[in-house]
């Protein structure tokens, strides 16, 4: 999985700040991919060292946060940081990372499971 529409992928903002951006998921073959079933995009923020399953903010998203448009369904999911999110955070440099978790089943019924790694540990830079 790779990601489209953060440029750079490094983050930086101001603490308390509101930021988005919109998040296109596409396979290895470059064909899009929209979440199934169960399957669950998330948004960690961590400290340089931490892992992601200890991040301080942790975000899911699952099919139901596409945003559709009027030209029927979308591949879009915007991830936003919140204000209250990042108002606590001591001004630095933090690391964020995405994670897709598969849990749906495919057209011959198979289940397909698994974690992939959609943005590796990223700089996420809070100003004051």
């Amino acid at each position: 999985m790779s990601v489209i529409s953060i440029p750079g992928n490094i983050i930086v903002i101001n603490r308390g700040d509101t930021y988005s951006f919109d998040l296109d998921l596409t396979d290895e073959n470059e064909q899009v991919y929209r979440l199934k079933d169960k399957d669950a995009l998330y948004f960690g923020l961590m400290d340089p060292h931490q892992m992601f399953e200890d991040a301080l903010l942790k975000k899911k998203f699952t099919v139901e946060d596409y945003i559709d448009g009027e030209e029927g369904e979308s591949t879009v999911i915007n991830i936003e940081i919140k204000p209250e999110d990042t108002i606590d955070l001591y001004p630095g440099k933090y690391y964020y990372a995405i994670k897709l978790k598969l849990d749906h089943y495919d057209d011959d019924d198979e289940h397909i499971t698994g974690v992939k790694t959609v943005v590796n540990k990223t700089k996420f830079i809070i100003c004051d």
